[in-house]
């Protein structure tokens, strides 16, 4: 009986264990539909300025974001994955805070700035 129930313990707990590794928040697609460029120019204000400057330019701790070229690339699909993962050194991800039409409004303004 009690390796019985040591058995069922154990299926449960991989189960459980399995759930949670395949609930892990992914980055949002590409193709997701973003928020309107007010609300992410406001966001941006919000989380990104602090290290990245007010109009995108750099601030002393974040790379300019109003450059041609992005370390990690500046297509919308790599810009989303860095707003969501985060990067080495500093970077927060905000997959976990934002939801995917935020992070993609992010990434559409980030392109917008020259």
């Amino acid at each position: 009986m009690v390796g019985r129930y040591c058995r069922l313990c154990l299926i449960v707990f991989f189960a459980a264990t399995l759930t949670a590794c395949n609930q892990q928040s992914q980055p949002p697609s590409p193709a997701v539909q973003s928020v309107l460029p007010e609300q992410a120019a406001q966001r941006y204000n919000e989380l990104c300025a602090a290290c990245h400057g007010k109009q995108g330019r750099g601030g002393g701790v974040g790379p300019d974001l109003s450059a041609s070229r992005y370390k990690y690339g500046k297509e919308r699909s790599r810009i989303i994955t860095s707003i969501s993962e985060g990067r080495p050194g500093g970077m927060p991800g905000y997959n976990s805070h934002l939801p995917a039409e935020e992070i993609a409004g992010l990434a559409d303004y980030l392109i917008s700035l020259h």
